[in-house]
C-alpha cells in the first residue's frame, strides 16, 4: 500500500491528499485558538462583507446594490461573487456561499480521490498511467465534483453570519419611504431590508438638500450622515425591477 502512494505516477494525488489533511489540521488548531483559518482567508480575499470599489457595489442576498447607477456604476453579482473570467469561475464553484477554504479542501479531495481511483483501476492491468496524463484526465472532473461538493456543504452547513447591522451596511441598498416626504428638515423613515433579510426603518434625509421624495417612493441609500440618518435619493428603475414585492 505504501508503495502505491509513493509511486511517482501517484505522487501528485498523494501530495494533494497530504495538503488536504494539513489544511484540515490547521483549520482545527486555528478554530480552537478562536481565529479559524477559513475566516482569515475569507477576510483576506474580501468574501466576508460589503465592498465598494471604484464605483462597483456588490449585491448581497438578492438585494439590489449600486452606489450610483446614474453615474455609470455597475452592479456586481450576489453573495460576494466577482466580475470577470476568474470571478465567473469562482461563482460557478459557489464561492461566497461557502468559505474559500472549503472550496480548496473540496478540490483537493476530489483531485486526490479521482486520481487514486483512476490509478488503482489501471494498476489492475499491471501498469500506471503517467502522472502528468493522469492529472490532465482528472482535473476537469475534479472541478465538477468541487462544484457539487461545495453546493452540498452550503446546503447542509450554512455559513455563519452576523446579523448586526451598522449604518454603512445600508449603503447601496434600496428601500421604500414609509414616513415622508423625505425633505430637508423633516423626519422621514424608509423600510429597508438588509442582506440577511431583516427589515429596518432607519431615519432618512435627501442626499440633495433641494430634493423632495414622496412617501411610497423607492430610494437608494447613498451615505450615512452625522447622527445616523441615511442620505437617500430616488432609486433608478433598473434597481427596483428585480426587487421582491414589498409587503406592509
Amino acid at each position: 500500500m505504501l508503495d502505491f502512494f509513493t509511486h511517482p505516477d501517484v505522487a501528485p494525488f498523494s501530495i494533494a491528499a497530504l495538503a488536504l489533511f494539513g489544511l484540515l489540521l490547521i483549520e482545527l488548531v486555528t478554530l480552537l485558538a478562536g481565529k479559524p483559518l477559513s475566516a482569515l482567508l475569507d477576510h483576506a480575499v474580501g468574501h466576508d462583507g460589503v465592498h465598494l470599489d471604484h464605483g462597483h457595489v456588490e449585491i448581497h442576498g438578492g438585494t439590489a446594490l449600486d452606489h450610483a447607477v446614474d453615474h455609470g456604476a455597475q452592479v456586481a453579482k450576489p453573495d460576494g461573487q466577482q466580475q470577470g473570467m476568474f470571478g465567473t469561475a469562482l461563482d460557478w464553484l459557489n464561492a461566497g456561499r461557502v468559505p474559500l477554504l472549503v472550496l480548496i479542501i473540496a478540490l483537493l479531495a476530489a483531485f486526490a480521490g479521482l486520481g487514486m481511483v483512476l490509478q488503482t483501476v489501471i494498476s489492475i492491468a499491471g501498469f500506471y498511467i503517467p502522472g502528468w496524463l493522469a492529472v490532465l484526465i482528472v482535473i476537469v472532473p475534479a472541478f465538477w465534483c468541487t462544484r457539487h461538493l461545495s453546493r452540498l456543504v452550503a446546503y447542509v452547513v450554512p455559513r455563519d453570519e452576523s446579523y448586526a447591522t451598522s449604518g454603512t451596511d445600508f449603503i447601496g441598498l434600496v428601500g421604500e419611504v414609509t414616513v415622508g416626504p423625505v425633505k430637508r428638515g423633516v423626519v422621514a423613515r424608509a423600510r429597508i431590508r438588509d442582506r440577511h433579510g431583516n427589515t429596518h426603518f432607519p431615519r432618512v434625509e435627501p442626499a440633495d438638500p433641494e430634493q423632495v421624495i414622496p412617501a411610497g417612493t423607492s430610494v437608494l441609500v447613498i451615505e450615512v450622515r452625522a447622527g445616523g440618518a441615511l442620505a437617500v435619493t430616488t432609486a433608478d428603475s433598473r434597481l427596483t425591477d428585480g426587487l421582491e414585492p414589498k409587503t406592509g
